[in-house]
């Protein structure tokens, strides 16, 4: 295994393939700054927590987070996660290594989002109210795990892409399925990611209950991870991956290849896979 974790393995392996039938990944505009707004997408942005294993314990060893939970109560109030929805709302995304240049690749956090999250965390949520540090860890896990699990799909798709031979599987689906129905309640994946998000309550130490009240208030698409609890969760994986697969949003078939879809504990996956984490703090004017 590389020392850089098993995505610089995958990624390595996805240019060989490439090479092997003499073509590059040409830089090549991804779609998500389209879905991402723009200021937000090309703003500066740092790396953070790269030096360190992502854990509970080892979070609040990071002087960011000691800094962040001593100007929590400065931080207004908000009702509820909404303005805090992932990549509806700009404050995190995943950047997929699949298009270059890779310099940014990685799951991307907002400053004021995580804050926002923390704020609203520690005010209401039962596990963690009134305790600031675990307030702004928790905040972080909550978006982190989100964006995991879109890193989870990309590796998927590049298992895919190796195992046939077959290059632009993962960049098609990207293109011609997600995309398009992104914002809304066809979009699977992200119901999916916050269905990850919601099985790993625990180890994000969010009050089950509460967390499930805050992502049924989110938009179409990731509200409707409710429909994928339990044993539907891994039903939910079989469609993803089929439409990733054929590149079509309704295949004629559904693969039996959830498996290819690795659902750690989070914790776990961060050490193993080493995914870079960008910090945004303002916004690019766009003119």
């Amino acid at each position: 295994m590389n020392a850089k974790g098993v995505s610089q393995d995958i990624i390595n392996a996805i240019d060989t393939l490439y090479a092997h039938n003499s073509e590059t990944l040409a830089p090549s505009g991804n779609p998500v700054s389209e879905l991402i707004t723009p200021e937000w997408h090309y703003s500066e942005s740092f790396q953070i927590l790269g030096n360190i294993a992502i854990n509970w314990d080892n979070l609040e060893e990071f002087e960011l987070l000691k800094t962040m939970a001593d100007n929590l109560e400065k931080t207004a109030i908000p009702d509820a996660i909404v303005g805090a929805e992932f990549e509806r709302s700009f404050c995190s995304w995943y950047q997929p290594y699949h298009y270059v240049p890779r310099q940014k690749w990685g799951v991307h956090l907002r400053y004021h989002s995580w804050m926002r999250v923390a704020s609203l965390f520690y005010r209401n949520c039962p596990s963690i109210m009134g305790k600031k540090l675990d307030s702004i860890k928790s905040a972080f896990l909550y978006l982190y795990t989100h964006e995991l699990f879109h890193n989870i799909v990309e590796n998927a798709a590049s298992v895919m892409e190796i195992l046939l031979g077959q290059r632009h599987i993962y960049t098609k689906y990207y293109s011609d399925v997600y995309s398009d129905v992104f914002n809304s309640s066809n979009c699977i994946e992200e119901a999916l990611s916050n269905g990850y998000l919601f099985l790993c309550a625990e180890e994000c130490h969010i009050d089950r209950d509460f967390l499930k009240d805050q992502l049924l208030k989110q938009g179409p698409g990731y509200s409707d991870f409710a429909q994928y609890e339990g044993e539907n969760f891994s039903k939910g994986n079989r469609i993803l991956l089929s439409q990733i697969r054929h590149d079509n949003l309704k295949p004629i078939t559904y693969d039996p290849v959830e498996q290819l879809i690795d659902v750690p504990n989070p914790i776990r996956y961060s050490s193993i896979y080493n995914i870079p984490i960008w910090l945004h703090r303002k916004a690019k004017p766009v003119h």
